[in-house]
């Protein structure tokens, strides 16, 4: 069986199994389930940015809160439906990326960091001082759910569906984007700034998109996110969230869309199963990182590609 069908049986085989896994999955595992289909989304859109341009960013937590915000406020104060608020949401988070930002990614290093940390916590001061728009530390509450007519994704298991819809669509729209001639020109920023330049890639726009796509995938997650959970508090997307996207990314490998993908699937999972170690729950969990880190920096799929590397050598 040649490689290409082999990935396509392989990727049959887990649709499938994930399109069965609420029959016989316990409520709360669905629930868990949903929150990692949903922070595929900025993780995902986390590597378009530190993947292909080189920018650590802490602002994605930021990011995913805007979209939040921004469906959960035309629906309880403006009388929207939730699926008209998808692309406001989207579309908010882009720009309100794209100002912020645009000049902060001309940066390098340590400068980009700190640009975005202060990102972070200017969303989060007028998420929790803008009390009339925002309700400041009283969140907002009683977002309605999303749905047709009386039909409402009001469990977990109805959500679920729909969360695993819109992370495989949001999964091979990064697939594609990287196998564009965008993503080509987004692959040769990040092996050289000069080189790409001196072959006519628009550097400064290059990255401003890269930043833009990030920003979308971001505002994605945080649409399904204020609809899941039907409540938004702005220390809910305060700079834990950013960090937690930040290590799913790295842990899967910046360019790795599946690696990003299996990362929160383990790190989310983890941080639930570590619940009877108590108060040692975060050291554990950090013990996993750091080896993670030590053993596989280029991605947890790294570990998967030696053994296969393996197997085939042993076959010759």
């Amino acid at each position: 069986m040649s490689a290409g069908l082999r990935r396509w049986w392989v990727g049959a085989a887990v649709l499938a199994a994930l399109l069965a896994f609420p029959a016989f999955a316990p409520r709360y595992i669905v629930h868990i389930a949903n929150f990692i289909l949903i922070y595929t989304l900025p993780v995902i859109g986390l590597g378009f940015l530190t993947g292909f341009t080189g920018r650590v960013s802490l602002a994605q937590g930021a990011l995913f809160g805007v979209g939040a915000y921004t469906t959960a406020l035309l629906t309880t104060k403006f009388g929207w439906t939730p699926i008209a608020t998808l692309f406001p949401s989207v579309l908010m988070t882009v720009v309100l990326a794209v100002a912020l930002g645009g000049a902060a990614v001309r940066l390098a290093g340590l400068y980009f960091v700190m640009a975005t940390i202060g990102i972070q916590q200017i969303v989060w001061i007028v998420l929790m001082n803008w009390i009339d728009l925002t309700n400041g530390p009283q969140g907002v509450r009683s977002i309605p759910a999303i749905g047709l007519d009386d039909y409402r994704l009001e469990t977990p298991q109805k959500f679920y569906f729909l969360a695993l819809a819109v992370a495989v669509i949001s999964y091979i729209l990064a697939k594609r984007v990287i196998g564009s001639r965008l993503g080509l020109y987004l692959r040769a920023l990040s092996d050289d700034q000069l080189a790409a330049s001196s072959v006519a890639v628009e550097v400064g726009r290059a990255k401003v998109t890269a930043l833009a796509l990030s920003a979308a995938w971001a505002g994605a997650g945080g649409f399904l996110y204020a609809h899941y959970v039907r409540y938004v508090h702005p220390d809910m997307f305060g700079l834990e969230a950013s960090v937690l996207y930040l290590v799913m990314s790295m842990f899967g490998g910046y360019r790795s869309i599946a690696g990003m993908v299996l990362a929160t699937g383990l790190l989310e999972s983890a941080t639930e199963y570590l619940r009877p170690f108590g108060e040692f729950r975060m050291i554990a969990y950090g013990l996993i990182l750091l080896l993670g880190m030590m053993f596989f920096p280029k991605g947890i799929l790294t570990l998967f590609r030696r053994r296969t590397v393996a197997r085939t050598q042993g076959e010759t």
